[in-house]
């Protein structure tokens, strides 16, 4: 199991509700969450939050952490990856029924070391 499922069965144990509103994270009730582990959800907000839409998307679990890369093609993070990592990462996500997926599919360079040397 990832670590962020770890972290959503945490807060369960806690007794606090994780929930996306927009780009940021809602906990509540706020007040029952420790200090540490507030500090541990703001380290791992992006994840949450792509892990909590794919949930409620209804992706399987194994498939939740591809959301996150997704987003991270889609704000350029793998501009310039070479060509390894586009393939690796055009695997990975063609096989995901999600639309920030394919957005992020055509996002990727079709021939990164072409792009590169441009």
């Amino acid at each position: 199991m990832n670590h962020v499922a770890d972290l959503c069965k945490h807060a369960n144990r806690l007794g606090l509700k994780l929930e996306p509103k927009g780009d940021k994270l809602a906990v509540t009730p706020a007040s029952r969450c420790p200090r540490e582990f507030a500090d541990t959800l703001r380290t791992h907000k992006g994840e949450l939050l792509s892990w909590l839409e794919a949930c409620k998307a209804g992706l399987s679990t194994d498939c939740a952490p591809w959301l996150h890369i997704a987003k991270q093609v889609l704000a350029g993070e793998f501009d310039g990856a070479d060509k390894s990592t586009v393939e690796s990462v055009t695997i990975g996500l063609r096989g995901i029924a999600h639309p920030k997926c394919k957005l992020a599919l055509d996002r990727l360079p079709r021939n990164p070391q072409k792009a590169a040397a441009e």
